[in-house]
């Protein structure tokens, strides 16, 4: 039985970074979009406005909820990493090649 369990903390890290950055990316573009809609809203008044309205409340809701996902990723991914280091920290010591 040769199937050894490998963990590449540095592709890890870079894995992590990626996360963050594109958790970055969604936080810029939904500011963005907001300004957007703010803006539109100024001017657009009626019966489609606010369903329209409505409508980007509860998609806001999912989109805030998305990142929420993102960030709890990206929170074990950084504990993963952390572990990974304590425990071959420990195994190293323990075997004296400390």
């Amino acid at each position: 039985m040769t199937n050894p369990f490998t963990v590449n903390l540095a592709e890890l890290d870079e894995i992590t970074q990626k996360i963050r950055a594109f958790d970055g990316f969604i936080t810029d573009s939904l500011a963005g979009l907001e300004q957007r809609i703010a803006a539109m809203h100024q001017n657009w008044t009626g019966e489609a406005a606010t369903k329209h309205a409505q409508a980007h409340r509860e998609w806001m809701q999912g989109a805030t909820e998305v990142r929420e996902g993102i960030a709890t990723v990206c929170d074990i991914a950084r504990q993963a990493h952390e572990n990974y280091t304590e425990t071959l920290t420990s195994n190293l010591r323990m075997l004296g090649r400390e």
